[in-house]
């Protein structure tokens, strides 16, 4: 699904970011451009880095927070 209309990037591609080290808005917008606009996207944004970051093992996200 599209999760950042403005520069539509789907949550798949939010995922890979997440996978590839980011772990907040602003390395998410620098990795894959979703929320670097508007703003609109921040809310599920945030969830799905939740979502994520909860989902990886203890000492990764440790490391990321």
């Amino acid at each position: 699904m599209i999760v950042c209309h403005c520069r539509a990037v789907s949550d798949r591609v939010v995922r890979k970011a997440v996978d590839r080290g980011a772990c907040d808005l602003a390395e998410v917008a620098k990795r894959c451009g979703a929320g670097a606009r508007c703003g609109g996207c921040h809310p599920v944004l945030m969830s799905l880095l939740a979502a994520l970051l909860d989902d990886q093992p203890d000492e990764l996200a440790v490391t990321r927070a």
